[in-house]
């Protein structure tokens, strides 16, 4: 049974597995899937401790998707990535790079890219409620991200890296629209400005493109939280 689920969540991370389940179903009932397995087959171990997943929110760019507050990244399905707003569960994930002197990542954003992943954005003990999570200072990606990716020994093999396990505690969750979306004094052009100086090299629109590309985005129900 673990194997089944494991491997079926992975699957679903993959480019091929999201592409055809959005062309049949588009990308809500894409993610739904994902979230059902996260927040109800699934569980997070790290050493002795187990958390369960309450609190997630998906974030994809492809060129039919161009949801520009994804980190861009190249991925395997089902790696952590880090990056400045916490830590996802990532998708297959690939984006060109310009090469250069320094070894820079810098992505291209070409009609192939295609990247993304799961934000966890809440855990909670697996022997608690989930309503703990802010008691146990569990709820917020950052701290997230220490709980999980706090300590590790740098001289011994790691015992303890978190991991996915198959655990079945079915709970009822919700969507709403993804946190903090809405830049400072409603600025998009600068938020725009800020995201593309920050990691493109080029991009395929204009910036007042891009400002009603990323409004389109604001509304959009991919969060699902306990």
């Amino acid at each position: 049974m673990e194997e089944d689920v494991l491997h079926n969540l992975r699957l679903k991370l993959t480019k091929d597995s999201l592409k055809e389940k959005i062309i049949r179903s588009g990308y809500q009932k894409a993610f739904d899937e994902i979230a059902e397995i996260l927040l109800n087959k699934v569980a997070i171990c790290k050493g002795e401790k187990i958390f369960y997943i309450k609190d997630i929110e998906f974030y994809l760019y492809e060129n039919n998707h161009r949801d520009i507050v994804t980190y861009p990244r190249i991925c395997k399905a089902g790696q952590w990535f880090f990056h400045p707003s916490g830590i996802d569960i990532s998708f297959e994930s690939s984006v060109d790079v310009k090469s250069n002197d320094f070894e820079l990542f810098q992505p291209i954003l070409r009609e192939d890219a295609f990247f993304g992943g799961v934000l966890i954005r809440a855990i909670y003990p697996a022997d608690k409620a989930p309503s703990d999570a802010c008691k146990y200072n569990l709820d917020g990606p950052h701290k997230v991200e220490w709980a999980l990716f706090d300590c590790f020994d740098a001289f011994n093999e790691i015992t303890d890296f978190p991991h996915l396990i198959e655990c079945e505690h079915k709970i009822e969750y919700i969507t709403k629209v993804r946190k903090n979306l809405k830049p400072k004094e409603n600025d998009y052009r600068k938020k725009i400005e800020t995201i593309l100086n920050s990691y493109y090299e080029d991009s395929p629109v204009s910036i007042d493109e891009w400002i009603n590309i990323y409004k389109s985005f604001e509304e959009k129900t991919y969060r699902y939280t306990i």
